[in-house]
């Protein structure tokens, strides 16, 4: 009986079978494997692993536990200006004004101290001061309300800082043995959305399929490493019904 001869081709038909699973595999969403590992981790309340890469959990007592998910969309990237340095700057400038103020402040009030003194204790009894210490009441007002509106500069200055350097912080500095002082730089933090199907226990114990919206965050710092930009890692930063 006459037997047809392989190919070649036919020959390599299951290497390039394995190869397409290779592939398909390799395409799956890259976000799996950190929303695996944020799921496991709130579902185990591991604070100090979700520390690494998250800001928020999804807490088991009170939203439930992520059993299994399916990634249905990734929105695309968007990009908005990372100003740290710039914030540090506006910081340190508004620190040196305060200490000039409280020097200017401090050598008034030791030179008028006992009329000072007299109008602290005649407000303190709602009494109106005596005529000599008018003046300086006013001035010392004046004082006052301008010490309030410095003091409030720096700690404007100092949340605005703290607020946008906390993800860049976590995505910068997490992984890396030696940490970047993020407040020198400038750069871009980059953000999506991740749509899931995601499989939940709920407290109660019964199962539900939900729709869940994940935010993820990465910032970038220009010229951080010898005058080449860092690229931090990316980071969940909320969890939400769709």
């Amino acid at each position: 009986m006459h037997r047809p001869k392989l190919t070649v081709l036919a020959l390599l038909a299951p290497a390039f079978m394995a190869i397409g699973l290779l592939v398909t595999a390799c395409s799956s969403h890259p976000e799996q494997p950190i929303l695996q590992q944020f799921f496991t981790a709130s579902r185990l309340r591991d604070s100090q692993t979700l520390a690494n890469f998250a800001t928020v959990t999804f807490d088991p007592k009170t939203q439930g536990s992520v059993n299994s998910f399916s990634i249905t969309s990734v929105s695309p990237v968007q990009t908005k200006p990372l100003t740290l340095k710039d914030l540090a700057d506006t910081l340190a400038k508004a620190k040196v004004t305060d200490d000039a103020f409280t020097k200017q402040k401090l050598a008034y009030q030791n030179a008028h101290m006992d009329a000072i003194q007299r109008v602290l204790k005649a407000e303190a009894a709602n009494k109106k001061v005596e005529r000599r210490d008018e003046d300086v009441q006013k001035a010392w007002d004046k004082w006052r309300t301008d010490s309030e509106a410095s003091t409030t500069k720096v700690s404007d200055a100092q949340q605005a800082l703290g607020d946008a350097s906390g993800i860049a912080e976590l995505s910068i500095n997490a992984a890396r043995p030696t940490p970047v002082d993020v407040s020198m730089y400038n750069g871009t933090v980059a953000s999506k959305e991740v749509t899931l199907s995601a499989d939940v226990q709920l407290p109660s114990g019964q199962s539900a399929t939900k729709t869940l919206v994940v935010t993820m965050e990465r910032a970038t710092l220009n010229g951080a490493d010898n005058g080449q930009p860092v690229v931090g890692r990316w980071v969940i930063t909320a969890v939400k019904p769709a």
